[in-house]
């Protein structure tokens, strides 16, 4: 092609010196065209020439180029030769797998760092200066109630949906700086520790948003403080009334025979009431620790839970009460420790009776459904408020807090551990106040030894 347009360049040249010389021989114009193109060929042969050799220095300079960035290290120079070209388009072969290998191990890299991001228990958000959602991990997802795979792309408001969140990245935006603090997401449900830091990718500006879920970490905080200050009020009645009641005896109620034998009453009454709270806070401490030693053995269920109910029928007659049990199925055997079934069944039991009015009546069945060996205790009795029937399992917990001297509330979250240490549950069901309640309890069904 360069040959070509040489010779039409130089056809044109002849034909101008003809004209600009005047003659008009027609054998001097064919002479002049033939020189002309011979002029031509040797000008587009020269053209040819200097922009093949131009091409080739500008694309190795471009292969060097390339090689460094991919290689991290100069080449040797290709030779202007004929097999320059040959070599040139080797390189950028060679240049082209290498990015490409590059670029893969950047894809994989990015592939296991987004892996890493989405399975950590703490929220990430990254937000660009614009204010534009680039990425959101599922916790953060989970926190903020919204879809992971909408939120890329959106504006920040549209994709936290928190006006404080909003608000604290915003700042970290404008002002470059690490910004934290606590707070309630997901409808209040959520307290959430918030930290923004600003960072770099590439030329433009992030932001990082890490959100923890500190929720069960004040709840446990809040559980600690109850349980202090419960021990402490538990603790502080019988105490103050040992102290009341020795000092009585020292200013002289000692020598009354009769005022000596009440108070010593008292006194013993308020140790052995001393004596079982430690010994229930200690239990469960254990159980709770998963140290409470479990002896299992095969029992017949129904045999164990009958010598409760007749442990506790005194009682029951005491405050008349009727107490009956029904057995709806036969030879229920299970693996369990008889020792802290026994205890659990005679907890709720005594608490049944304990809140069931005279004239009431408690009722007590064994049965199996499901696989599972069900043992059920309802009474007519006061019942329990449904706001708190979530609490009752709780330390310390008193349905009604008047009640000072009826038990130091450890009893249900004793029996709540020993089914959990059995692989069982318990639960608790009323329909309201002077409805009575219903709490049974499901353990598993031993198949063999």
């Amino acid at each position: 092609m360069l040959a070509v347009t040489g010779a039409v360049v130089g056809g044109v040249l002849a034909f101008s010196i003809v004209i600009l010389s005047g003659a008009a021989d027609p054998s001097t114009l064919g002479l002049s065209m033939v020189i002309g193109l011979g002029v031509g060929l040797a000008t587009g042969g020269v053209l040819v020439v200097v922009v093949v050799r131009s091409l080739i220095g500008t694309m190795t300079s471009v292969r060097d180029g390339m090689w460094r960035v991919v290689q991290d290290r100069p080449v040797s120079p290709i030779s202007s030769s004929n097999g320059g070209t040959a070599d040139l388009v080797y390189a950028f072969n060679q240049a082209h797998a290498a990015l490409e290998a590059r670029l893969d191990g950047l894809r994989q890299s990015r592939d296991q760092f987004e892996k890493i991001l989405q399975s950590v228990a703490d929220g990430v958000v990254i937000v660009d200066e614009d204010q534009i959602v680039t990425f959101m991990n599922r916790a953060a997802g989970f926190m903020l109630a919204v879809d992971v795979s909408e939120a890329p792309g959106r504006s920040l408001v549209d994709a936290l949906r928190d006006h404080e969140l909003v608000a604290i990245c915003r700042r970290a935006i404008g002002g470059h700086t690490v910004i934290g603090d606590v707070v309630a997401v997901g409808g209040g449900n959520l307290d959430v520790d918030a930290m923004v830091h600003p960072i770099g990718i590439g030329p433009t500006k992030h932001v990082l948003l890490l959100l923890r879920d500190l929720t069960e970490v004040h709840a446990t905080a809040a559980a600690r403080r109850d349980f202090v200050a419960n021990v402490s009020h538990e603790l502080r009645t019988p105490i103050t009334s040992l102290k009341a009641l020795v000092e009585s005896l020292d200013l002289g109620a000692a020598d009354d025979p009769g005022l000596r034998t009440e108070f010593l009453r008292h006194i013993g009454l308020e140790v052995d009431r001393l004596a079982a709270m430690t010994s229930e806070l200690l239990d469960l401490a254990a159980v709770e620790a998963s140290r409470w030693e479990v002896r299992l053995e095969m029992v017949d269920l129904g045999g164990l839970v009958r010598e409760s109910v007749e442990r506790l029928r005194p009682q029951a007659d005491r405050g008349g009460v009727s107490l009956e049990m029904t057995m709806l199925a036969a030879d229920v055997n299970i693996r369990v420790d008889p020792g802290q079934i026994d205890r659990m069944v005679i907890n709720l039991l005594h608490n049944a009776i304990k809140f069931t009015p005279p004239g009431g009546h408690v009722q007590v069945s064994v049965r199996t459904e499901d696989g599972e060996a069900v043992v059920r205790v309802s009474d007519t009795g006061e019942g329990i408020d449904p706001d708190a029937l979530s609490r009752v399992f709780e330390r310390f917990y008193k349905t009604d807090p008047s009640r000072s001297r009826d038990g130091a509330g450890l009893g249900l979250a004793i029996a709540k551990h020993t089914a959990m240490q059995h692989g069982g549950r318990i639960l608790a069901e009323s329909d309201g106040p002077g409805r009575g309640a219903v709490f049974t309890i499901a353990l598993p069904i031993a198949r063999s030894d």
